[in-house]
């Protein structure tokens, strides 16, 4: 008797989902082409090149206690972004895209900026996560000229020459959600954050996720417009003073669905 040889893939909480009808080969097989998939661990040469570097700075490899990391270093001008960043291969269309950053910045001189934007200025048009100079975090949304933002709760701080994970996932209904270690992960949990910002309650958004914008009403976008065009991927580090700064990337990944 011959053998089922393909069954179809359902893994809903994945980076590897296969719509039902999709079958790639034997049983349980992830299907690595349901989503454009960019992902970085450092641990080799050829992720330095992977990304279009802007600013004037550098990236280079450094050994890290998991292998491998990615040292940006910025200009010594300030407001002058060193940005790291995919080419502009994202767009908010309704399909879900999702990004992932960990990594520390030497000194809270130098301000992050990570997530999906137009172009690498600072501010730029998109959907990303920038800090100041106390270490608040706040997720910006911005489309043309308008901004608006949504601040992290302030148990979720950036400090200096610390470990973090940022993450940004926006849904397929527009709805943007951000991500704060150690509520990102395998085992999100907020612990004592309680309910994201913005009104939205914990129901209304994925595990681990601190704040929220674009929350659907009665299902009508409340809030701006998301941005239309191609966004890239990618982070940066600004200096706030006319001193270099640094960015370590342990990871980076960022996907969108096809």
């Amino acid at each position: 008797m011959p053998a089922t040889l393909s069954q179809t893939t359902r893994m809903p909480h994945g980076l590897t989902n296969a719509a039902p009808k999709q079958t790639m080969g034997n049983a349980h097989v992830p299907d690595p082409t349901f989503a454009a998939l960019i992902s970085l661990d450092y641990l080799n040469a050829g992720d330095l090149t992977a990304l279009a570097l802007a600013g004037g700075g550098t990236l280079a490899q450094v050994a890290s206690s998991l292998g491998g990391a990615g040292l940006l270093t910025s200009g010594a001008v300030a407001a002058t972004p060193q940005s790291a960043s995919t080419p502009a291969a994202f767009q908010t269309n309704g399909k879900r895209m999702f990004m992932k950053w960990s990594g520390q910045v030497d000194s809270l001189l130098g301000t992050l900026q990570i997530g999906f934007f137009a172009t690498p200025v600072a501010n730029a048009q998109g959907v990303f996560i920038t800090s100041d100079t106390s270490g608040n975090l706040t997720l910006n949304v911005r489309n043309g000229t308008g901004l608006q933002t949504f601040p992290f709760p302030a148990a979720c701080p950036l400090a200096a020459a610390t470990q973090v994970e940022l993450g940004i996932e926006i849904d397929t209904q527009g709805n943007c959600f951000a991500f704060w270690n150690p509520t990102t992960g395998d085992q999100p949990d907020r612990g004592t954050i309680g309910a994201i910002t913005n009104g939205i309650t914990n129901n209304g958004a994925p595990d681990g996720a601190v704040v929220g914008a674009y929350y659907q009403l009665n299902g009508v976008l409340q809030g701006l417009t998301l941005p239309t065009g191609l966004l890239q991927a990618g982070y940066a580090v600004i200096p706030s003073t006319a001193a270099a700064r640094t960015l370590t990337t342990d990871f980076f990944v960022a996907a969108q669905h096809r």
